[in-house]
């Protein structure tokens, strides 16, 4: 699963960038401005992380409190709850110091980013299927052909989705003029022999659109809704939705 580091979970939100790893450590012994720009990254990406931790931590007590506190509620229709306001302070403070290091963070990044492209295969590229929300997960494109990517959903693609394909190849999508055409299969042979196990989809706007096509069509192919039906012959509104 991508993204589970919270720092680059963080970049991927701002930034749409979806790194395999923080790229910037390759740079951090490079004495020159680069150099520098990425050792106030890491520091600063080490400083997130630990913050994320005790942020959690400290919204994990005061649910605690929470929680006892509506038990009391129920139970005399009153409440007192010792250390309230401490542990909602503390919460306060976590969450003020969280704030100003994620702008930090991606101050940082930002301006590494711009005198580092970041490198990696043009063969390969990482996609976040709804930007700006990592729990959606993330979409790993393998070139195929000129034009032409295969899209292997990531652990927590998969689960958002509700299809059993984690780390699996669910098609292919396709740049036309019309914009990208998603043809959904879970093995390359089926396309390449053009079975009942694939289902050419409508054409939607983006890239990430198309992804996103090929895992609700899996969604709906093994839920009770499907029905044996191709693409075909579903509604214009179940159509419209594959594509949105």
């Amino acid at each position: 699963m991508f993204l589970t580091d919270p720092a680059l979970r963080r970049i991927a939100a701002d930034t749409h960038d979806v790194l395999p790893e923080p790229l910037w450590r390759h740079d951090t012994a490079t004495l020159n401005p680069i150099g520098d720009l990425a050792r106030l990254l890491h520091t600063t990406a080490r400083d997130f992380t630990d913050s994320t931790t005790a942020l959690d931590a400290a919204l994990l007590r005061v649910d605690a409190l929470a929680s006892r506190g509506r038990r009391g509620l129920a139970a005399r229709a009153d409440i007192h709850i010792a250390g309230y306001q401490q542990t909602l302070t503390d919460a306060l403070a976590a969450r003020e110091r969280h704030l100003v290091l994620g702008a930090m963070l991606v101050t940082a990044y930002r301006a590494w980013r711009s005198h580092r492209p970041v490198l990696g295969s043009s063969d390969e590229r990482h996609l976040l299927l709804y930007r700006g929300d990592p729990s959606r997960g993330v979409a790993t494109l393998r070139l195929k052909d000129p034009g032409t990517w295969l899209v292997v959903p990531d652990a927590e693609a998969a689960s958002a989705f509700t299809i059993p394909y984690p780390d699996r190849v669910v098609g292919e999508v396709t740049e036309t003029e019309q914009g990208w055409a998603p043809t959904a299969y879970t093995d390359p042979q089926h396309r390449q022999i053009q079975s009942g196990m694939t289902y050419p989809l409508p054409v939607c706007d983006d890239l990430a659109s198309a992804c996103r096509s090929l895992l609700r069509w899996w969604h709906l192919r093994h839920s009770d809704a499907w029905r044996s039906r191709t693409p075909a012959q579903l509604t214009p509104a179940e159509l419209a939705h594959l594509a949105s």
